[in-house]
């Protein structure tokens, strides 16, 4: 389901909506982050990180396939499904275990979209004609826990 798209127009923008989704995340929940090279799937995930766990360099799990992080609220891993051949292979990884009691970020989600639950929240980012925009997508659950705060701080009017 459709939730919000808000433009990007700033670096600031995008650490204020990585940070405000560490605020409302909890165990369990998963992140599946889309869009081309490029577009800030990265850089959302490292400001997400740095809010969640104070480290402020954070790289790129590309040749590892997912790094994990602690925090306060949960462990944190950081997938990056690029390298991902067939969806199979996040199965034989074991990662699918770490879900429920975790927080998930992955990025090129869409090279393992079917092991993935419907109670994730979609975060697609794209870049055209100079502007970067960010979608969100999720349950009637993420619509309650986003709320009215998403639009009043992020989209403008």
């Amino acid at each position: 389901m459709y939730l919000y798209k808000a433009s990007l127009n700033s670096i600031q923008k995008t650490k204020s909506i990585a940070e405000f989704l560490f605020k409302l995340s909890k165990k369990g929940d998963i992140f599946a982050l889309y869009g081309d090279i490029g577009v800030g799937k990265t850089t959302f995930v490292r400001y997400f990180i740095s809010r969640a766990t104070k480290i402020d360099y954070i790289t790129s799990p590309s040749y590892n396939i997912y790094f994990k992080y602690e925090s306060k609220k949960a462990t944190i891993y950081h997938m990056d499904a690029w390298r991902i051949e067939n969806e199979q292979e996040i199965f034989n990884l074991g990662v699918l275990d770490f879900f429920q009691d975790s927080i998930f970020l992955i990025e090129w989600a869409n090279k393992v979209d079917t092991y993935l639950p419907v109670s994730k929240l979609s975060i697609t980012l794209e870049y055209s004609k100079n502007l970067r925009t960010i979608t969100l997508h999720g349950n009637e659950i993420w619509k309650k826990r986003l709320g009215k705060n998403f639009k009043r701080n992020f989209i403008e009017k």
